[in-house]
């Protein structure tokens, strides 16, 4: 994720319209826990949670992601 973020394309998206947040694997939050719960296929790091302001799961991944793959997830919080 590290390497996506501060890219052209995406850095302005989720500056726009997305609160990011990070959680430690080792102890997430409970929250985090319920919301990574509804990745299908959830099994590598990292996660990647779309959720609206209200906390709820809008979508998800696991693993490493290419900037179409997360730009895809971003676009279901718009």
């Amino acid at each position: 994720m590290e390497a996506l973020i501060p890219r052209p394309d995406i850095g302005p998206v989720l500056q726009e319209g997305f609160v990011a947040l990070a959680a430690d694997c080792d102890d997430p939050e409970e929250e985090v826990i319920d919301l990574a719960r509804k990745i299908e296929d959830a099994y590598m790091l990292p996660f990647v949670i779309v959720a609206d302001s209200n906390g709820q799961f809008l979508a998800g991944a696991s693993g490493m992601q290419t900037p179409e793959g997360l730009l895809g997830l971003l676009g279901a919080g718009s």
